[in-house]
């Protein structure tokens, strides 16, 4: 199993690299003609489609019984499920972030509220509750964006179109899982990026020390999204069929 772990990770560190420099690319072309829009639209489409597949073989990769050479060619028919589970997560986001914006822009009027009604001076913890409340419906959303990208990997049109996906994504056990997963690889690495010895020199040290430093993080990161990828196999005790066409 560590072994299997190791491999999905290194395979979503080389393929989220590629999607980095083909978006880096997409920045640098001049949309000055009509060939740079063609070819523009052309890496949006490379990179959409990298995207699914990429993430649908971390999925299929979880089956025992998977080889390398099978989940590749299958990864692409089973990319619709990683996009869904994507589309699903973007307009999550979009509505909290709607949510939070309308909430700070009246959070004046709640306070003046509160005070008027209940005679409340101390309301910073309903803020925080509120902020809190909109980060647990995102992780929600994350639960239920990977559990409809397993249903679809593990079987097709079939799966992604079943209402098992949304319970197993609500699954406590699943919840739970994800919640620490997302804390070990993420949310902890991420408060010591700007951590750097203070005894190292501003030169080549420093630079060396950084490049290394962001390295390591990646790859955690990349083992994080692959035990992410992974985290369906929790709650469901069948694996993803891959040898169905």
């Amino acid at each position: 199993m560590t072994a299997r772990v190791l491999a999905i990770a290194g395979w979503l560190a080389a393929g989220h690299a590629v999607l980095a420099g083909l978006y880096w690319l997409l920045l640098a072309i001049p949309e000055s003609a009509v060939a740079m829009l063609v070819a523009s639209a052309l890496t949006v489409l490379a990179i959409v489609l990298g995207f699914g597949w990429v993430e649908a073989v971390g999925l299929l990769a979880w089956d025992p019984d998977a080889t390398p050479r099978l989940a590749l060619r299958r990864a692409l028919a089973r990319a619709p499920g990683v996009w869904l589970g994507t589309a699903l997560f973007v307009v999550v986001w979009f509505l909290t972030a709607l949510a939070r914006t309308r909430w700070d822009g009246s959070r004046g009027e709640i306070d003046a509220w509160l005070i008027a009604t209940f005679a409340w001076t101390n309301t910073g913890w309903l803020h925080t509750a509120a902020a809190w409340l909109i980060a647990l419906v995102r992780f929600v959303g994350l639960s239920l964006a990977v559990s409809l990208a397993w249903a679809y990997a593990r079987a097709g049109l079939r799966g992604g179109t079943s209402s098992a996906w949304i319970r197993n994504g609500l699954s406590p056990r699943r919840l739970l899982t994800l919640a620490g997963i997302l804390v070990v690889f993420f949310w902890l690495p991420w408060r010591g990026v700007d951590w750097r010895p203070r005894w190292l020199a501003p030169n080549w040290q420093e630079t060396t020390f950084v490049a290394l430093k962001l390295g390591v993080l990646y790859l955690w990161a990349s083992l994080g999204a692959a035990l992410v990828l992974g985290v369906g196999r929790f709650r469901n005790k069948a694996t993803i069929s891959i040898t169905d066409s």
